[in-house]
């Protein structure tokens, strides 16, 4: 007898049995933002949250719970000075629960509630953190929550042995609460001091100093790109055995050393004889380091950034833009946007048909995207930047460095989640801390609602248009 192939079904009688890739809800990403901040504001206008006579007016308290739990560091006021230890605590609660991030948050938020991970939050979760072979969202919820714990601690006991060394005498629970604090802040790349001279307390340390710079680094470089290089074997000859750095973690690596290189160089020629002037040059090394890692959404300062020479403020703002890696506690368009963008024209200066980089070709969707997010960043900036012109004309802040210098490196430190000023921050107006306030929320909230967007499945056309050249340049 004749074995007869039926037909397979057609895919649309199947699709009621097949799991199905909608498209993914956006709506969580900004109301679990704005729920903690509004926590976070609630907490810190309670009366034991700030110190006897040191009242909080709400919109510093909107503006610090937006700035904390957007991991940011601007603060119209001086925490050291205004917040009780109560209310320091709450601050450092923000910074951690912002410092976590959409992936941890959302995965956690997911898990708890008992459902399966649909596709579309796998695509979601694959489109903020990037690729790794066999990273499923459950192991990455573990292996985040392991290494942000492990980095914190360690930072934690590090700056704790430093400060007990330097201070053997000093309250022990208070060098604790000190090394808690700033190893946090650090590693979540979040900027608030709890001195009132900020860092610069510890600017005669090269040590602690180098520690928060490790730390902001680790928190900037991203989560998979830490596990991706914690099981690399680089000592191991046989290959098979070494293991395989990812094409992102190479980027953000090189990207990551190239940045932080010329920033330091950048800010050792502008402010040789300036604000570093008269220190030995191991110190003026170390403090110019230290600004340029601090410029990759760090926000700590050991010199007034007010007192810089223009020219080192204008390289900063573009270190501040690029920002940290995908994946991190950083914010501003990542370094691996930036890769890609010059990738791209480099292809096209040599004349390539296809982008490559490592031995490895980049689509020309990614292309696509890296420009979009480039522009759209520029856009965002540029129109913060107007508006607090329009807000501060004729006030303080206005006067503090310029009439545009001071509120163009505030904007985009808002909107890259940096937290270095120039001292505008707190000679704002009601309606410019509104301004740096949505800066803030849109640097950190926007590029993880983009990156959910994009997660999306590409929609396939069924047209295809002639095609036709025109002129550039």
């Amino acid at each position: 007898m004749k074995r007869v192939r039926l037909p397979l079904p057609d895919a649309k009688w199947l699709s009621p049995f097949q799991p199905q890739r909608s498209d993914p809800d956006l709506r969580p990403v900004p109301l679990g933002f704005l729920a903690i901040i509004a926590v976070g504001t609630a907490l810190l206008l309670l009366p034991f949250s700030h110190l006897p006579g040191r009242p909080l007016h709400w919109i510093n308290a909107f503006f610090l719970a937006t700035s904390a739990t957007c991991v940011n560091g601007l603060s119209p006021i001086n925490v050291a000075e205004t917040l009780s230890g109560f209310g320091q605590g709450v601050l450092l609660a923000l910074v951690q629960a912002g410092g976590l991030g959409i992936i941890t948050a959302s995965l956690a938020l997911v898990m708890l509630s008992g459902e399966r991970l649909s596709l579309a939050h796998e695509g979601a979760v694959t489109a903020t953190i990037g690729r790794l072979q066999r990273a499923r969202p459950a192991e990455l919820f573990r292996f985040s929550c392991l290494v942000i714990a492990l980095m914190e601690a360690a930072g934690a006991t590090s700056l704790y042995w430093r400060l007990q060394t330097q201070n053997p005498a000093a309250d022990p629970l208070g060098l604790i609460w000190q090394a808690v604090f700033y190893s946090v802040n650090a590693f979540c790349n979040a900027g608030f001091s709890i001195f009132p001279e900020g860092l610069a307390r510890w600017r005669g340390d090269a040590a602690l100093l180098g520690i928060v710079d490790l730390l902001v680094i680790a928190g900037g470089i991203g989560l998979l790109s830490l596990v991706n290089l914690r099981y690399y074997y680089f000592w191991r000859r046989d290959p098979r055995r070494r293991g395989r750095i990812t094409l992102q973690t190479r980027l953000t690596v090189v990207v990551s050393a190239l940045l932080i290189a010329a920033g330091t160089v950048a800010t050792l020629l502008f402010e040789w004889g300036h604000t570093l002037a008269g220190q030995p040059w191991a110190q003026k090394l170390s403090w110019a380091a230290f600004h340029s890692v601090m410029t990759r959404t760090g926000g700590f300062n050991v010199v007034d950034v007010g007192q810089m020479h223009p020219a080192t403020l204008l390289s900063s703002l573009v270190l501040m833009f690029i920002g940290g890696s995908p994946g991190s506690m950083a914010g501003g368009i990542k370094t691996v946007t930036v890769a890609i963008l010059f990738c791209t024209a480099r292809a096209a200066l040599l004349r390539q048909e296809t982008v490559q980089v490592f031995g490895r070709r980049i689509a020309p969707r990614m292309s696509g995207i890296a420009l979009m997010i480039a522009l759209l960043g520029l856009t965002v900036a540029a129109t913060g930047i107007g508006a607090l012109m329009l807000t501060e004309l004729g006030q303080p802040s206005s006067a503090a460095r310029g009439n545009w210098l001071g509120l163009a490196f505030e904007a985009v430190s808002a909107f890259g989640t940096v937290g270095l000023s120039t001292g505008v921050t707190g000679l704002l107006t009601i309606s410019g801390k509104l301004v740096v306030i949505a800066l803030i929320f849109t640097g950190r909230v926007g590029p993880l609602m983009l990156a959910v967007y994009l997660a999306r499945p590409v929609k396939p056309w069924h047209v295809r248009y002639p095609e036709e050249d025109v002129a550039l340049g």
